[in-house]
């Protein structure tokens, strides 16, 4: 018998059926990314208070009236509405019986009707996640993935702290926790600009366009959770403006996620990638105590990436790989 599939509505939903799914959820996602962004009750506190942000929600039973087993959330992209991002987990127990495979029909479904072009999610090298990626023959693999966490330990945080006591000159580091202060906001634009042409990454955007305008409307959508957003940035001592940046948020769990690490072509291959991510460990370590790791994604052809995290102790945990369908009309 096919599992059951409905629209999952936090706001209304009991609280047995909300617990359910909020520990699937952080469970899948901790099996995914090395740890959940947050405790499942800070979660389920989020979604119950519409705290959570923008997203379309569903779960899967075996039937009508059992347990919860398998779960989906649709958001749009932070950088582009017409991308949706799915995350969709089921319990291994439940493996193997088709929630997947319905759960994805549904989110296809409502995707499309939400005007979106693409859907994209991240997927676990090796079983079960490659046999999703091949379940529709419309998918397909845009990057190959590597995760890596950086403990912050004593001994990690004294690498930390001497990288990022290296002068660099010409720059001179800062950072901020929040919303960019205005006179840096245009630069720190300009540098976000360049995350999708990083050295070395398959899946190359080109450079797209970051006004301030955009910039506040990304701060917003990247907080909307409830998650801290810190940035940690260097600035040319001639202009006094961001040249490169990498960006963090942080939530009540114990691992925190890094985003994007950018520096703008010209000033590259001057360890400016380094030190702003040295800084950034020891700023979330500073302000946030109960953090006790940061994880990143890097891709496997941006050789200069992986080895700054190298150079910052991160350690690789998994591989995964970004896939894309497009969802036009078959």
């Amino acid at each position: 018998m096919d599992p059951h599939i409905e629209t999952f509505d936090p706001a209304v939903t009991g609280a047995d059926d909300l617990a359910s799914w909020t520990s699937v959820f952080t469970d899948g996602q901790s099996e995914l990314s090395g740890g959940a962004p947050a405790p499942a009750e800070e979660l389920a506190a989020r979604l119950r208070a519409g705290r959570a942000g923008r997203a379309w929600r569903w779960a899967a039973r075996a039937s009508r009236g059992h347990a919860i087993h398998g779960v989906a959330e649709l958001r749009p992209r932070h950088h582009d509405e017409r991308i949706g991002f799915l995350r969709l987990f089921v319990a291994d127990t439940a493996r193997r019986r088709g929630s997947g495979r319905r759960l994805r029909e549904a989110v296809v479904a409502e995707a499309r009707a939400q005007g979106m072009d693409r859907l994209q999610c991240t997927v676990l090298v090796g079983e079960p996640g490659e046999r999703f990626v091949r379940s529709s023959p419309y998918l397909r693999s845009l990057v190959r993935l590597e995760l890596h966490k950086q403990y912050l330990d004593e001994e990690t945080l004294r690498r930390c702290w001497s990288v990022a006591a290296t002068p660099a000159r010409g720059y001179r580091l800062t950072h901020w926790e929040g919303a960019v202060p205005e006179p840096l906001a245009a630069s720190f634009g300009r540098v976000m600009a360049h995350v999708g042409d990083a050295p070395g990454t398959q899946a190359r955007q080109g450079a797209l366009a970051w006004d301030v305008a955009r910039v506040r409307e990304w701060e917003r959508r990247v907080t909307e959770d409830g998650s801290r957003l810190v940035v940690g940035a260097a600035l040319d001592r001639t202009s006094d403006l961001v040249v490169a940046a990498t960006v963090s948020t942080v939530s009540r769990g114990s691992v925190a996620d890094q985003h994007d690490t950018a520096v703008l072509p010209a000033h590259r291959r001057k360890g400016l990638a380094s030190r702003v991510k040295a800084t950034q460990a020891l700023r979330v370590h500073d302000l946030f105590p109960h953090v006790e790791a940061v994880t990143v994604t890097v891709d496997r052809e941006n050789r200069g990436m992986l080895a700054v995290n190298r150079s910052l102790r991160y350690q690789l945990v998994s591989e995964r790989l970004l896939v894309e369908e497009g969802l036009e009309r078959r």
